[in-house]
């Protein structure tokens, strides 16, 4: 048998019964646990392991990665949009890859933690959605509480329970924000 590794709760059955409550969701406890136990999965999966493999590994990693990419975009280079453009993506992709194996330090690991944050924060966006008649990127006055709110409620509580995912536990509405904003483009 095949031993899968599961998520610890991140809420209580009184803080998803808040949510509902709060934010007005349709879904009962059981269903609503489960859509954002799923939002959260890949995200602290891909965190721990990103904090548990060893530096040389990644390096590897790297490597083999660049000869797949070059393969490719030998094969999509000269051919008309969009093959051409994604040629020049994966030569972009290329480039990066050999810096993080070298070691140069000119690119930040951040780019790679923003797009996995910004793929959370869609996720979550997605439960919102199927949830709530209110609009995500919807800002009024009207409702007590926001989607912001929710995230940061979200983000807070998923930090409690993985105290070594930095990120989550200090997530105030400033980075919420441009979040939301970066996903809304």
């Amino acid at each position: 048998m095949i031993k899968r590794f599961e998520l610890k709760k991140i809420f209580t059955e009184q803080q998803l019964k808040d949510l509902i409550k709060d934010f007005e969701f349709l879904e009962t406890v059981h269903s609503l646990e489960r859509s954002i136990q799923n939002a959260f999965s890949d995200y602290i999966i891909n965190a721990l392991s990103e904090m548990s493999g060893s530096t040389d590994e990644h390096k590897r990693l790297y490597i083999e990665a660049v000869y797949y990419l070059q393969k490719s975009q030998k094969l999509l280079e000269d051919l008309p949009h969009p093959a051409g453009k994604m040629a020049n993506r994966l030569s972009t992709m290329v480039t990066t890859l050999n810096k993080l194996a070298s070691d140069q330090q000119n690119i930040s690991a951040e780019r790679a933690n923003r797009f996995i944050e910004k793929n959370l924060i869609r996720r979550l966006r997605h439960v919102w959605e199927c949830n709530t008649e209110v609009m995500f990127f919807d800002v009024s006055s009207e409702h007590r509480f926001s989607s912001r709110e929710y995230l940061i409620r979200c983000l807070n509580a998923a930090g409690r329970h993985y105290p070594e995912i930095s990120w989550l536990a200090r997530a105030d509405y400033r980075s919420v924000d441009s979040l939301i904003r970066s996903i809304k483009r």
